[in-house]
């Protein structure tokens, strides 16, 4: 997409938009605890998996092994 062109595929927001978004993620409602809650757990699943033994370690090692 270049500058300019977001009304060719209706993609608006405006700064109330933003606001509210913003407001929502990080405000002090039980909506807003549980998705941060859930974004550190699943950032810790991400770093487990990147570590010797974890699905992506293992996925790129099989990988390189199929390249080599």
């Amino acid at each position: 997409m270049k500058w300019g062109e977001e009304e060719k595929i209706c993609v608006l927001v405006d700064d109330e938009g933003v606001k509210k978004a913003v407001e929502e993620l990080m405000g002090d409602g039980d909506d807003a605890k549980e998705r941060r809650r859930r974004a550190k757990e699943l950032g810790k699943l991400s770093h487990r998996a990147m570590y010797e033994g974890g699905s992506s370690y293992s996925n790129i090692t099989f990988l390189l092994q199929d390249i080599s």
